[in-house]
């Protein structure tokens, strides 16, 4: 009894290169997905630690003194919101939540430029380089491998503005509004929000 040539038959050089083809396509793509959770896990990180600054900063903003200067409303802000405010949603506060993607502070919701009360970085708010030396919470992480000028990984901004919860026509506290950014590769400008409000304690009738 004799077998079949057909039989016998192994793998033709083109099978064999389609094979390797197939494998190669299935491990490039492999590679992509471990790229992207690399990614999607710095971005994470960074998330929590830009958190972490938010709720840091806010944190010591509760124990400084409410005349503090670093809690007053600056006129040179953009746009300036020294007066009163019943709304917390109101637009000057509002255009402040979200950022457009990119280096320059210009609003998502209306498009306009914006300027911060102040800053603990060196440009973007009317009163800059506000936490110093002695400052007693976490300070930003520095990453050496950027460039420079990048190497402070977050830049946290802060906004004070004077509530009238009542309608008397004074403030009885403020709205504290802060905002942690940061520039993600491959991903651009992100940010994390927080606010707070903080009582008068010279005394305010509800």
């Amino acid at each position: 009894m004799s077998c079949s040539r057909h039989m016998d038959r192994g793998f033709s050089l083109i099978e064999a290169l389609v094979a390797s083809m197939v494998m190669l396509i299935g491990l490039l793509g492999l590679a992509g997905l471990q790229v992207v959770g690399m990614r999607a896990n710095n971005l994470g990180k960074r998330m929590a630690q830009a958190s972490l600054l938010a709720q840091d900063l806010v944190q010591n903003m509760q124990v400084w003194q409410y005349t503090d200067g670093r809690l007053t409303p600056q006129a040179s802000a953009s746009p300036a919101h020294t007066g009163l405010y019943s709304d917390t949603n109101h637009a000057d506060i509002a255009r402040f939540w979200d950022l457009q993607n990119s280096s320059a502070l210009t609003s998502n919701v209306d498009g306009s430029s914006v300027t911060f009360d102040f800053t603990d970085g060196a440009a973007g708010a009317a009163a800059v380089n506000q936490l110093a030396a002695n400052y007693e919470g976490v300070l930003s992480p520095v990453d050496t491998s950027l460039p420079t000028a990048e190497q402070t990984v977050f830049q946290r901004y802060w906004n004070v503005f004077l509530i009238d919860l009542n309608g008397s026509g004074a403030a009885q506290g403020t709205l504290v509004q802060v905002i942690v950014r940061w520039k993600e590769p491959n991903f651009g400008y992100r940010q994390v929000n927080t606010s707070f409000y903080k009582y008068d304690p010279t005394g305010f009738n509800l």
